[in-house]
This record gives C-alpha cells, structure tokens and sequence, in this order.
C-alpha cells in the first residue's frame, strides 16, 4: 500500500534537497579556494621580514630577540648578511642551566636550514615542510653566491590558508631585527661596511 505525501512530509523534502544543494554548493566553493590557493606562488602569502641574530650573538642574546619578537625560531645570518643557519626554542633550550653568555649563535644553530624562493608554489612549500619535519621555510634572494633571507613561510601561515585567510598570520613575525632594517637592499651587493647609507 502506497502512502501519500503530505503536506508536511514535501516541505521536509523540499527543506533538505535545499540543505543538500546548500552544502554541495559550499563545497564546490571551498575546493575551488583550495584549488586556487595551491595555485598560488608563496610570495602572496609569505610572512615579510625575518626575525635574525648574527653568528657571533650569545645564547642569552637569542633568547632575548626569540622573547622579544614573540618567535619561536629565528635565523642566524653571517657578516654578509646571508643565512647559515637557525636556532629553534627547541634547540636553544639545551643549554638550560649553561652560562648563556659564553655560548654563541654558531654553536646552537642548526647549519641545515631549508630554504626556498619566494617564487615556489603554497603547495609545494607545505610538501616540503611535511617531507623535512620543519615548521618554518626561510624564503631567500639569490643574487650571486648570496641568499638573503627576505621572509618566512610557517605552518601558522599554512593553517591560516587552511581556514580562509589570505595574508600572514603572525605579526610578531613580520618584525625585523636592527640589522636587517638598516641594512639588506635586494639585490645589492653593498659591503657590510657601508651600511647601506
């Protein structure tokens, strides 16, 4: 025996073919964000500005700038300004208990550090921080044998696209030290001594 619909019973159809086209619709946007997100070259969503220290800073000065500029990593820069390595809270906090002063920057650091061009795709950056283990990549310009560090892409930033949002995630991060404000110029091969001015 075939029952007949009621009234009720077509408005609940009609209520959730129109919740089911909703949801169908909203995920056809939401994989079309993605879509055009891994699209994207990692310049659009990079973090400007790289929170550094130089080789010869002491630990206890490292862990002032990390502090400071509220980051849980930064990079080491040499006297050229070009990056040899980063120290991570992780690494750093191996010499708890150590006289902070005595130690330096190059003996902390991490001498692998994975870097990129800001012309690599999202995608392929989030790959290569799966593959590496890392939670951040140093983006840098190539001018030369230099490799300036210019900004930083990290797994906040993936996160952040993840959920929608378009820009970097941390502003801490966007902050640079002294010595990188007052003196990196892309592109320029200016001696350290000069100082930009």
């Amino acid at each position: 025996m075939a029952r007949q619909d009621t009234g009720q019973q077509a408005s609940y159809r009609g209520k959730l073919a129109f919740f089911i086209a909703y949801w169908l619709m909203a995920a056809a946007l939401l994989l079309a964000q993605e879509i055009k997100t891994m699209e994207r070259i990692i310049r659009d969503f990079m973090q400007r500005g790289v929170v550094t220290c130089g080789v010869g800073a002491t630990a206890a000065e490292v862990a002032r700038i990390m502090l400071d500029n509220d980051v849980s990593a930064l990079v080491v820069i040499d006297e050229r300004l070009d990056a040899c390595g980063i120290i991570s809270k992780t690494d750093l906090i191996e010499f708890y208990g150590k006289d902070l002063s005595l130690i330096a920057a190059e003996d902390i650091m991490s001498p692998k550090i994975l870097t990129v061009s800001p012309d690599i795709l999202v995608h392929e950056a989030v790959q290569l921080m799966l593959e590496h283990r890392v939670h951040q990549l140093v983006i840098v310009t190539q001018a030369g044998a230099h490799r300036r560090p210019v900004a930083i892409f990290t797994t906040g930033d993936a996160v952040a696209l993840m959920a929608g949002e378009t820009g970097p995630r941390s502003e801490a991060q966007i902050r640079c030290s002294t010595c990188l404000r007052k003196l990196i110029s892309i592109g320029s091969d200016e001696k350290v001594g000069d100082k930009g001015q």
